[in-house]
């Protein structure tokens, strides 16, 4: 019953958000990966049956996406794209804010109110295995797919909330993916808003999870990731053609 209500209302939520041809910021990923690919690289437990590789996978659908949280970290689960803060009174606000934090710019954290007070207490890894950015030449956008060098699924830095229907007390489990400034390759892929989310090394995904960091300690981890690791793929533009 829990999961038949969500579908029934991420269904109508999804529709809303078709006419977009072109994704922008750090608004679509790729998590072309098993199951125990997960499980070996993160060395957790990937709780949910309904997991599914995917590519391309666009905010705008509102997916659900392995994530790990600080609160839990030898486990895997499964939130929806695009966070909901627990103190949404309604449905109808929960729609309209969740197409408002699918980012979070890690150099506003501390001042929004979605995200403040998440810093601190409600940290996690989402897990991929690349992503997707845009480049503007004149009045075309060319994607690009990027990933690491070493062809290794990463995890990108994000915050997750949980929210609760108080009408049906069904609970939400949603995450929001950080950003922050482009690194010099980046700067020339994402050519007009140059920002990249923030990729944690294998080092500090776990001290990301760490329930003891203060938040200047936090936010300092907030850095472009070293472009010598990454490399990008240029994409052909009609994989993203949006569709009739």
């Amino acid at each position: 019953m829990y999961f038949s209500c969500i579908v029934i209302m991420l269904t109508g939520l999804s529709k809303l958000f078709t006419v977009y041809k072109f994704i922008i910021m750090c608004y679509t990923i790729e998590i072309n990966l098993t199951r125990e690919q997960i499980e070996k690289r993160f060395g957790v437990t990937l709780t949910n049956r309904r997991y599914q590789s995917q590519s391309r996978i666009s905010a705008f659908s509102l997916p659900e996406l392995p994530v790990i949280n600080m609160n839990n970290p030898n486990t895997a689960k499964l939130f929806f794209w695009g966070l909901i803060p627990f103190w949404i009174k309604d449905e109808e606000a929960a729609k309209q804010i969740r197409t408002k934090t699918f980012n979070a710019k890690a150099e506003t954290l501390s001042e929004k109110p979605s995200f403040r007070n998440l810093i601190k207490s409600k940290r996690c890894l989402v897990i991929t295995n690349g992503f997707y950015e845009w480049q503007t030449r004149d009045k075309i956008k060319q994607p690009y797919f990027i990933h690491l060098k070493n062809l290794k699924p990463f995890a990108l830095a994000g915050l997750y909330d949980t929210w609760t229907n108080k009408i049906t007390g069904e609970i939400l489990g949603t995450f929001t993916v950080i950003t922050t400034r482009a690194n010099p390759l980046m700067e020339e892929i994402h050519n007009t808003k140059k920002r990249m989310p923030v990729i944690l090394s294998e080092t500090l995904e776990k001290v990301w999870l760490d329930q003891k960091l203060k938040e200047p300690e936090i936010l300092n981890m907030l850095q472009p990731f070293d472009e010598n690791l990454m490399t990008v793929k240029e994409i052909d533009r009609t994989l993203f053609a949006r569709k009739n």
